[in-house]
């Protein structure tokens, strides 16, 4: 039986969970099925806290349905996004981020003395990522591991 993976695209523009599909169907696996959501509602693009906050509004009562029918999930948004933490509360399903899961794996790939960074636009986001990254990692306000946030 194919594992079920739900991609949520928190935000309501359609054509950025199109342009997931041929992204995801490249990696080929054949035991995986996708299934894709977009928020019915809400922000076009989230380019803030707020903006998170408000899509969560928007997705979870069309999300709960949606639980029981997949055996995991992915927040497609660069994001310490609530929807992360809100659905665990919901399932026993695996759920993460992109971001979550970026900055898991950097840990798990970069050698043990060496430093992981995120690249991102917008000036705004180097205090959210650099939060968001220390309220993942448990530490305060530095670590041995992260370098920093730089935005374009």
């Amino acid at each position: 039986m194919a594992l079920s993976i739900l991609i949520i695209n928190p935000n309501s523009t359609s054509s950025m969970t199109d342009g997931l599909k041929p992204l995801v169907h490249s990696l080929g696996f054949s035991n995986t099925k996708y299934a894709y959501f977009t928020a019915p509602t809400g922000p076009e693009s989230i380019n803030t806290e707020d903006d998170a906050c408000e899509s969560l509004n928007h997705c979870l009562p069309s999300l709960k349905p949606l639980l029981e029918k997949h055996d995991a999930f992915l927040i497609a948004c660069y994001s310490e996004h609530p929807l992360v933490h809100e659905l665990k509360t919901y399932t026993h399903a695996p759920v993460t981020g992109i971001f979550e899961a970026s900055v898991t794996a950097s840990l798990q790939l970069i050698p043990r003395h060496t430093t992981f960074g995120i690249v991102s636009t917008g000036k705004v986001w180097e205090k959210t990522l650099t939060d968001a990254v220390h309220n993942l990692l448990g530490t305060s306000t530095t670590s041995s591991r992260f370098a920093g946030v730089e935005t374009t």
